[in-house]
């Protein structure tokens, strides 16, 4: 399953940026997670390991990535991997005038039993999902503006 989102934030990507490379700053916009640690903190940022927790419904979920690409300013891409699915998310940024335009895209795929349940119910998983990215961006872009 492939999921997308991009939106324009009234603030240069020096800005921007950092709400998104820097987990404190990237908990405050991305409701689900509740709390998280760097397992192996890379210099140059690639290579990075994480434990992340999140919440849905109640439920929590544990994951763990690893970031992969890391260009400041610019790009940041992670593998997660989590007992329900595997999912690769990459957050693109580039000037744009006086702002920045953010596209985030995400690749899911789905472990047993989900990816059964996911044939099933797909549309409205993709609905759900794209969703909530775009109300984390719009709570990403209020956060930037407000800076």
């Amino acid at each position: 399953m492939r999921i997308a989102c991009e939106d324009e934030i009234a603030r240069p990507p020096e800005t921007v940026f950092p709400w998104i490379a820097e987990p404190e700053k990237a908990m405050k916009w991305q409701r689900n997670v509740k709390g998280g640690e760097i397992i192996v903190d890379k210099p140059e940022k690639i290579g990075t390991t994480f434990r992340e927790v999140i919440e849905e419904d109640g439920k929590t979920l544990e994951m763990h990535g690893t970031i992969t690409r890391y260009v400041e300013n610019r790009t940041m891409g992670f593998h997660i991997v989590s007992k329900i699915h595997e999912l690769d998310v990459m957050y693109s940024i580039e000037a744009k005038g006086n702002g920045t335009k953010i596209k985030i895209e995400a690749s899911i795929r789905w472990k047993f039993p989900m990816n059964i349940v996911s044939l099933l119910v797909r549309r409205k998983m993709e609905e759900r999902l794209v969703s909530q990215l775009k109300s984390e961006l719009q709570d990403l872009k209020r956060l930037c503006e407000g800076a």
